[in-house]
């Protein structure tokens, strides 16, 4: 990596009451702590993962080496290096633009999209998805979307998995399921969340996208 993006990290499954300042606060045991930007959809809310820049590429290094599988709040989170080129600058909480840009085509914000759906095509979802899109967060980076759909189709249909994507093509260590029918969305994230899946314990919940 170069530049900044050499001295950022990704942190993932973040407890959904953690602010920026509280990342912030944790992170900055392992340095010189630039900003810390909290991912969010459009309602202000967490999406359970940010990014985290440091003053030097060695501080966010030792933040990989040192921080991961730490507790903050009420959850172990992962970290790792940022694979993907995003501007973003601030004290927190300012990632609402690169999220809606991506999830409609991996453009603005550097996501991207790969999984199972109507000609493998990025999930695009609209008001009437609304109680059948769930978040599927903290997942391993090396599953696929066939081994998602195989746990969430136990529940019901499932219409499309998108899993995102960094620029290289590489799991973002999420994806959104949509499932045929509410009760079906509903039935699997009572049985899913925080069960393992691959060694993780997955968050799922209703994605807020919508």
């Amino acid at each position: 990596m170069a530049g900044e993006q050499a001295n950022r990290v990704y942190v993932g499954n973040l407890d959904w009451k953690v602010s920026w300042q509280d990342l912030k606060d944790h992170m900055r045991t392992a340095g010189d702590v630039m900003f810390a930007d909290i991912f969010q959809d459009f309602h202000g809310r967490s999406k359970g993962a940010a990014i985290v820049e440091y003053r030097t590429p060695a501080e966010a290094s030792r933040a990989v080496q040192t921080l991961h599988d730490t507790t903050l709040g009420e959850r172990m989170i992962f970290v790792r290096e940022d694979r993907e080129a995003v501007k973003t600058k601030g004290k927190g909480g300012g990632f609402k633009g690169g999220f809606k840009g991506g999830f409609k085509g991996g453009g603005k914000g550097g996501y991207g999209y790969k999984g199972y759906g109507k000609d493998a095509a990025p999930l695009r979802v609209g008001p009437r998805d609304k109680g059948r899109l769930v978040y599927c967060g903290n997942l391993p980076f090396r599953c696929s979307w066939q081994e998602i759909k195989d746990v969430f189709k136990q529940y019901g249909k499932v219409i499309s998995v998108d899993i995102a994507q960094d620029f290289d093509g590489r799991s973002k260590g999420y994806a959104s399921v949509l499932m045929e029918k509410e009760d079906e969305a509903e039935a699997a994230i009572a049985a899913l969340n925080e069960q393992d899946f691959q060694g993780r314990n997955m968050m799922v919940r209703l994605d807020n996208f919508l």
